[in-house]
């Protein structure tokens, strides 16, 4: 990506982790996860550190697209509103795990040294209250809010002297500012709060670039690291989650857009109630007419997926383990928490999978389920190596 690092880190905030571990022990554990996903992405739970750098337009679209990307949510995403000194703690520490302060230069207002939040200016914006003020504007704190119409009135942590507001003289470029174009006076106030280290705020330009949070409602947390099964149920419990679950179709949409977003894609996507399926499409059986874009469609699955290898269409790079296994009782899967995985209508597994042991002459073991990028299950030996994916704490 030309360079570009996008680092997602994983947050549980506000609710009770499965298992009970600290603070520090379970950031550790989510750094594990994560560590090797492509492009150095690092998902979370409530909140999203991305150290690509944007400017506050763009890192405000960027955030309000996330979730349609990554869950079957129809919400739109916002950058992150950390307006208790809890989240505030909290999104210091990501930065300083995703941003680590020496690696960033020691130049005071560098780019990586400050993220974009969504606490910006919303009142008294207009020319006639700014005037001719070339200098800094007085602060009050009910000009500004976060996304959710809450005010820092009842939490700030501003640097010393800040929020000045200063402008941006008319008309004038300089080095630090290179990206600001010609600046005008009514548009160049400082009406975006950004965080540092230390976790103080100052209010920055809307053209600066740099990294952004966003708040983010994620169910699960992807690692791109190849494990067996009870090592990839281990690293999940050290950062205080478990295994994945699915409990509905919508989830298995989600997790599988999750995979396709932090893994990439399979290449197999289309190929889904196709692999295991005889006689699919051999014309045997009398069809109906389809349009010229299902012909089109179709004859592109006949392609990608008939040609598809054995080897390929197996291959771990386009698996991921779940929590469900059926060691207690052969074809009865269940989670780890020992709900029923098939408890609702249509589980989509792939064709003749869950109780093929027998059937295709191997000898027992494939008791662990695993899920493709192409949303299908399969049961299959705990001693294999492949990603997997954990799940957020449910409340």
């Amino acid at each position: 990506m030309n360079g570009l690092l996008a680092i997602f880190l994983a947050v549980v905030m506000g609710h009770t982790a499965h298992a009970q571990v600290s603070m520090e022990d379970q950031v550790n554990g989510i750094r594990e996860l994560v560590k090797d996903l492509p492009n150095h992405h690092f998902q979370t739970c409530n909140l999203v550190l991305v150290t690509e750098k944007a400017n506050f337009t763009t890192a405000e679209q960027k955030c309000t697209e996330l979730p349609k990307l990554i869950t079957t949510s129809a919400e739109p995403g916002t950058l992150a509103t950390i307006n208790t000194k809890e989240a505030n703690d909290y999104l210091t520490t990501l930065i300083n795990i995703g941003l680590p302060k020496n690696e960033q230069g020691k130049f005071k207002y560098a780019g990586n040294r400050w993220v974009w939040t969504g606490l910006r200016k919303i009142h008294n914006l207009d020319t006639r209250h700014i005037r001719k003020i070339n200098k800094r504007i007085p602060y009050n704190a009910s000009d500004w809010a976060w996304y959710d119409g809450s005010t820092p009135e009842g939490f700030e942590s501003w640097n010393r002297g800040q929020p000045d507001q200063r402008p941006l003289p008319d008309g004038k470029k300089s080095n630090e500012y290179k990206h600001s174009g010609v600046c005008h006076q009514e548009e160049c106030r400082q009406n975006q709060m950004r965080i540092n280290h230390e976790g103080k705020w100052d209010d920055a330009f809307a053209f600066e670039q740099h990294p952004y949070a966003c708040d983010y409602k994620g169910r699960y947390l992807v690692s791109a690291e190849r494990k067996s099964w009870d090592d990839a149920k281990a690293a999940c419990e050290a950062a205080g989650l478990t295994l994945a679950t699915t409990r509905s179709l919508d989830e298995v949409e989600e997790l599988r857009r999750a995979l396709l977003y932090f893994l990439g894609e399979s290449g197999f996507e289309i190929c889904a109630n196709t692999f295991g399926v005889k006689d699919a499409d051999n014309g045997k059986k009398k069809k109906k007419k389809k349009s010229k874009k299902a012909r089109k469609l179709e004859a592109k699955r006949r392609k990608i997926c008939g040609a598809a290898t054995m080897e390929e269409r197996w291959d771990a790079e386009h698996w991921a383990w779940t929590g469900g296994n059926d060691e207690a009782k052969e074809g009865k899967f269940r989670w780890t928490d020992g709900s029923e995985v098939e408890a609702f209508a249509n589980f989509p597994w792939i064709a003749s999978a869950g109780k093929d042991n027998k059937a295709k002459g191997q000898a027992a073991g494939q008791n662990c389920l695993t899920i493709s990028k192409w949303g299908e299950f399969d049961d299959s030996y705990r001693e294999h190596k492949k990603p997997f994916a954990c799940e957020c704490p449910r409340g």
